[in-house]
């Protein structure tokens, strides 16, 4: 039994929509998470985190990350031995949101002790903010957990 031309452009074209339809579907029903909620107002005030990142550059020794098997230790420049220093860290998972880990520090000595959950792993980019002294410090590195 032959099939006409006709029949075969008209089975062509069907499976050309059911194609995209089913593309369509698929991309639906992926998850769309965004960096921030607040993405536009984060994106103006990044000035902030640029200042923040050049007070870093300008300490005297650079920002030493050592990692264990459950913990993250972040040992700061002298200059913040016998300081007060306080701020936030978050651990980011660019792939997903539930992934994300953060919390907040206050030290003396200049060395932070993160604990990373046992659920952590893959690839994260540590973002550590503080002030100490009236001035304001930012840090990221990339760390695979």
């Amino acid at each position: 039994m032959k099939i006409s031309w006709g029949y075969k452009i008209i089975i062509a074209y069907g499976l050309f929509v059911a194609g995209i339809l089913a593309l369509v579907l698929l991309s639906s029903q992926q998850n769309q998470d965004l960096v921030s909620e607040e993405y536009y107002a984060d994106e103006l005030a990044y000035q902030d985190i640029i200042d923040k990142s050049t007070h870093t550059a300008s300490l005297s020794s650079p920002i030493k990350i050592v990692q264990s098997s459950n913990r993250l230790i972040i040992d700061l420049p002298a200059e913040f031995d016998k300081k007060m220093s306080k701020g936030s860290w978050t651990l980011y998972y660019a792939a997903s949101i539930e992934k994300d880990v953060k919390g907040a520090f206050q030290i003396n000595d200049g060395l932070l002790n993160i604990e990373i959950p046992a659920t952590a792993s893959g690839n994260y980019l540590l973002k550590i903010e503080w002030t100490s002294g009236g001035l304001a410090y930012y840090y990221e590195k990339q760390v695979y957990l």
